[in-house]
């Protein structure tokens, strides 16, 4: 073999963990709800624990109806539950750093642009709003990047932009759907330089 051929072929593999090296990953030990949506069931399913290098941890939450009857749910970006991030708290404030959960649902929408890989993202103000049938149920995955997380600890899913809350409505009166989902997550090391 050459000099330069086998020096590019030892480089050429180091090169490709050079993003790698030295990052964080983490795993989502233990996920709670608390909700009063009555008719509205909320639940979370942790179908990706880890966020790594190779893939984002992930999540599956599903909002059923209960009621005998449809209610019209109104979301911002995405329906039903909208834009999402993580934040150190249920409530907040407008200058508090939200970790952003990606959806494959803001793919397939014309009311949520992401570019430059994620990290830039804007909603349109339209609302959109539709029907759940009783005893009807809508499922969306959100993901979380390792590499867009601070550190490890307690966090809880919040809309990415205030003033954009998901609400619900039986009739002309809408309500705010109003949840706190929790999810504690370790770090689990760092990839060895």
């Amino acid at each position: 073999m050459k000099r330069r051929t086998f020096i590019t072929a030892s480089v050429l593999p180091i090169a490709g963990l050079s993003g790698c090296l030295g990052d964080t990953e983490y795993q989502i030990t233990n996920t709670a709800i608390e909700t009063s949506l009555d008719p509205l069931s909320l639940s979370v399913r942790l179908a990706v624990a880890d966020a790594t290098i190779e893939r984002p941890a992930a999540l599956r939450l599903t909002l059923e109806n209960t009621a005998d009857e449809p209610i019209r749910i109104r979301s911002y970006g995405s329906w039903p539950f909208g834009v999402l991030a993580l934040a150190p708290s249920p409530t907040p404030g407008e200058d508090t750093r939200r970790t952003t959960l990606f959806s494959p649902s803001y793919e397939t929408t014309d009311r949520v642009e992401v570019n430059r890989g994620g990290s830039s993202l804007s909603v349109d103000g339209t609302p959109i709003t539709r029907s759940l049938d009783a005893d009807e149920s809508v499922t969306r995955r959100y993901e979380l990047r390792g590499d867009d997380l601070p550190n490890g600890g307690m966090y809880y899913i919040v809309e990415k932009f205030d003033g954009r809350a998901s609400r619900y409505s039986r009739g002309d009166d809408w309500r705010t759907l109003e949840y706190q989902l929790r999810l504690s997550i370790d770090e689990k090391g760092q990839f060895p330089i």
